[in-house]
């Protein structure tokens, strides 16, 4: 029974990992096209994206122990406020 559980949460874990960084990748991709305006209501939005969907990117392969270790709420949905 425990292997099923640890199994299920290993691939959960894999697949909300995939959704994060291709959500990432797509705020990116729009961060490029709102720069492509060049007028400053368009560029600060797009700096914005391109800021956030790279530290999304970064913060799902490198989490820092002590943001780990503090805020252990974020890595779950119901800690971000999402209920059942």
């Amino acid at each position: 029974m425990g292997a099923t559980t640890t199994t299920s949460t290993f691939f959960r874990d894999i697949v909300w990992r995939i959704v994060n960084v291709v959500v990432a990748a797509l705020w990116i991709v729009a961060a490029g096209f709102m720069f492509s305006d060049r007028q400053f209501q368009t560029v600060m939005p797009g700096l914005f994206l391109l800021v956030v969907g790279v530290a999304s990117i970064v913060f799902e392969f490198w989490r820092p122990v002590d943001i780990v270790d503090n805020c252990r709420f974020l890595w779950n949905f119901l800690g971000r406020g999402v209920r059942k």
